[in-house]
């Protein structure tokens, strides 16, 4: 079994486009990047040719990579047992989550399988849809079956607080010493655009994959009220929200603008004038109808803007005196926007070089912080600070001060609701994990307890109490 991805730049790539014109009518119906399982005669493989022809017209590029490998390994898995995804029984099922889990070289943990699940269950899916079979080969009995509830694991959340964010933003990305002097030993790069983007990942929950592929257009420049952006494309499963930055860190950005992000564009925009051939060149950007208009290998489109697509985004540029600027808004030595490798790179160098020189103030921490940890970050902040608005409103309607709440008042300020719509999370049960991370859980469950023989205290009421106490 051999796995290829289909790349269109490279003339003669796709080895199978007679069998793909074939059922297809034209390989152009493959979209660029869709993984390819082959057999020994290089011919595409069914039904992953379709699983992943569907799964790619809806998932993000790099998403779809990963499914290809979970695929590869899986189908690869079978063929070594003498059998195929179509004749698979539950034991071929249980004895590949057996060597997943326990028996590789490199056993993986249960969140990994839960994504490579993912994988095998939407491949089933398709089979039983188109009639191939009737059922999956496994039983699920309840919950449980043999490919998901018994490994099931919650994510691994890890918020900072105020002092580890503080010291990882300080010291680790802004080559500050533990005391808060500059560093003279200090050699990292751009830390203004560094600092920049964590900060927009702590304050908003945007994901790496989001913040990163921003246009300098779609984030306003510094105001009073802040602003907000609208995702979609970038977004995981191009699940369409709106995020919310504070003033504090457009002016982060603003600062990053007009230093060293201008700075890498002045020294860029010839290079890119001599790869123009290669790069989408955009000629008209509108933001007030929030649209782009450009040209890319002879070919002229138009988009919105939330719906631009990351490889585009990647290489957008506009002509600029002297040369071409690209229109992302964090750019790398080579004048483009940086990939996620350097943005986990940067996380992880500035993560070894807090532990070294402000141990103490990470709080023993030893773990890398990633972009990730400060999406949790904002997500326990925020349910945080959402509680204590219901609780204090809820005070203040039993003290009369208020009259009673209406559905929508409910709804519009319900923390889970609240930050399930902020993170983007199509799972209420992603969100509530976060209610394990507040603050002075031990001290409201105390609290509670102490007043169960005491009638004349309502719940609301020691809840209430015991947020004024600490």
């Amino acid at each position: 079994m051999h796995l290829r991805f289909v790349d269109r730049r490279i003339p003669g790539s796709i080895a199978t486009d007679d069998l793909t014109r074939e059922t297809y009518g034209s390989t152009t119906s493959i979209p660029n990047g869709m993984p390819l399982l082959l057999d020994d005669r290089w011919r595409p493989v069914e039904p992953w040719l379709t699983y992943f022809r569907i799964v790619g017209a809806a998932a993000q590029r790099s998403t779809v990579r990963n499914y290809g490998y979970d695929a590869h390994r899986f189908a690869s898995y079978l063929d070594a047992r003498g059998t195929d995804v179509v004749h698979a029984t539950t034991d071929d099922i249980i004895a590949y989550r057996e060597w997943r889990l326990n028996e590789s070289q490199r056993p993986v943990s249960p969140a990994t399988w839960q994504r490579e699940v993912v994988v095998i269950r939407g491949v089933y899916q398709l089979l039983i849809q188109t009639g191939v079979l009737q059922r999956e080969p496994w039983i699920t009995i309840g919950r449980s079956s043999a490919v998901s509830n018994r490994w099931h694991s919650d994510p691994d959340i890890r918020p900072l607080n105020r002092i580890q964010w503080e010291t990882f933003r300080d010291v680790g990305l802004s080559g500050r010493d533990a005391t808060g002097s500059m560093d003279p030993r200090w050699r990292g790069r751009s830390p203004l655009r560094s600092r920049a983007g964590a900060e927009l990942a702590v304050t908003t929950g945007m994901r790496v994959s989001e913040f990163s592929r921003l246009l300098d257009a779609e984030l306003p420049t510094a105001s009073a009220i802040g602003a907000s952006v609208l995702l979609e494309a970038c977004a995981k499963y191009q699940k369409r929200r709106r995020v919310s930055v504070p003033a504090s860190t457009l002016r982060a950005v603003d600062l990053y603008r007009q230093t060293e992000r201008r700075s890498v564009a002045r020294r860029s925009a010839a290079s890119l004038w001599a790869r123009r051939s290669e790069l989408f060149v955009v000629d008209e950007v509108d933001t007030a109808a929030g649209l782009i208009r450009g040209r890319r290998e002879g070919k002229r489109s138009t988009w919105r803007m939330h719906l631009l697509p990351p490889e585009l985004r990647r290489i957008a540029v506009a002509e600029r005196e002297g040369g071409l600027e690209a229109l992302g808004l964090f750019l790398g030595r080579g004048g483009l926007p940086i990939s996620l490798r350097a943005w986990h790179a940067t996380f992880e160098t500035a993560t070894q070089r807090a532990l070294e020189l402000a141990p103490d103030q990470l709080g023993g921490r030893r773990a890398r912080i990633t972009p990730h940890d400060l999406r949790h970050t904002f997500a326990v902040i925020m349910l945080r600070g959402l509680m204590d608005v219901a609780l204090a409103r809820e005070a203040d309607r039993r003290a009369g001060a208020v009259g009673p709440a209406t559905l929508s008042e409910h709804i519009s300020i319900n923390p889970r609701l609240t930050v399930q719509r902020l993170l983007g999370h199509s799972n209420p049960a992603t969100t509530m994990i976060y209610l394990r991370y507040i603050e002075d859980t031990d001290a409201l469950v105390q609290s509670v307890f102490e007043s169960w023989n005491d009638e004349t205290v309502s719940f609301a009421e020691a809840v209430t109490a015991d947020r004024r106490t600490t």
